[in-house]
């Protein structure tokens, strides 16, 4: 089997969930991903590819060219990667890094099966529709799905990491004690938490007992760790962390991006959420997301343009102040049912061989 997937923490660590599933499985496993996807592979991982096919932050007609160059020769080296492989299916987690191999998938007839963990149908997956075998959804709440292609879709949860599955969930009895808020910005990043975020925490920390943990872009961790300091706040302030669910598992609250991956993790562990989706994701599916955890009664929607600081005091004294809400929301956190997704998407694929 040939996982292929793009390089945010919420294209890896699916596609490394999966194989390592289908490993035990004592299936054959080859990963391809492009650069930024190698840095969250450990040493001891089978890394088999890398293509670049990023596609050009900057704007223009010189960049364009260079990256449809880069993907005309992605395509080339894919075809050749699976015709000497010859993998019986190739799995695209999304990801322009998806696009040559699934398509080199498609004219040496390999079998092609696709994931989405969004509630929006991302552009490689909705591309790839027509021709793959099985579109793995994590929701049949799903849009912009064409109903002629309902049948191909199963409904399988998050794929969730492995620590995250395994992890025994201790009871919370702190209602009344400190309360600990997480700050997430997802794998990318969020530069306007730090700038932000900090002085909320200060004022409704002369009302609450308040322990923070931070994820922040490198350049602002240890401005963000002294302002904490110097105020007195009990903090952990981190860019990056191998056992995230460490940290998730501590929290009452979090603050956080809405990746399918990050949120998916926060719901599997019971941990509520204010929810400040990335504005300028492709075709708003952090919004969606946001969305459709809000209407499940897992999390508070701020959107980014109402991002202030009195918009996030007023919200976060609102849930501080109603222990009840909180342990509600709590409760609907556990009505998923991503324990199963790798046993369920097994049994899909055993009916195509």
């Amino acid at each position: 089997m040939l996982f292929s997937s793009g390089g945010t923490g919420g294209h890896v660590f699916p596609s490394i969930s999966l194989i390592n599933f289908f490993k035990k499985k004592e299936y054959e496993t080859i990963f391809v991903t492009d650069k930024r996807g190698a840095k969250y592979v450990k040493k001891n991982f089978s890394l088999h590819k890398i293509f670049d096919v990023s596609f050009p932050i900057r704007a223009g007609f010189v960049n364009k060219i260079f990256f449809y160059l880069k993907l005309i020769l992605a395509l080339f080296n894919s075809f050749l990667f699976l015709r000497k492989e010859k993998p019986d299916f190739v799995f695209g987690l999304g990801g322009y890094v998806s696009f040559p191999i699934c398509l080199a998938a498609k004219l040496l007839n390999i079998k092609i099966l696709l994931y989405e963990p969004n509630l929006v149908l991302g552009r490689v997956n909705k591309y790839f529709l027509r021709f793959c075998n099985k579109l793995f959804i994590n929701s049949n709440d799903i849009l912009n799905l064409p109903n002629k292609y309902l049948t191909k879709c199963v409904e399988v949860g998050n794929i969730l990491r492995e620590e995250i599955i395994k992890y025994e969930l201790s009871e919370k009895n702190n209602l009344n004690s400190k309360k600990t808020i997480l700050i997430l910005g997802g794998s990318q990043g969020a530069e306007i938490f730090g700038e932000e975020i900090p002085q909320v925490i200060l004022d409704i920390n002369k009302s609450y007992r308040i322990n923070v943990i931070q994820q922040s872009l490198p350049k602002q961790v240890n401005e963000i760790q002294n302002f904490y300091n110097e105020n007195n706040i009990e903090n952990y302030i981190f860019s990056f962390h191998e056992n995230i669910v460490e940290l998730i598992s501590k929290a009452d609250l979090a603050i956080s991006r809405c990746g399918s991956s990050t949120i998916g993790e926060l719901e599997f562990l019971g941990v509520p959420f204010v929810a400040i989706p990335y504005p300028f994701a492709k075709d708003n599916h952090q919004y969606q997301n946001a969305i459709y955890y809000e209407k499940k009664g897992c999390c508070w929607l701020l959107e980014q343009k109402n991002l202030s600081f009195n918009s996030l005091k007023e919200m976060l004294t609102k849930i501080l102040d109603n222990n009840v809400e909180l342990s509600l929301k709590r409760e609907n956190m556990f009505k998923n049912d991503s324990k199963n997704t790798l046993l369920k998407i097994e049994k899909e694929m055993e009916k195509l061989i």
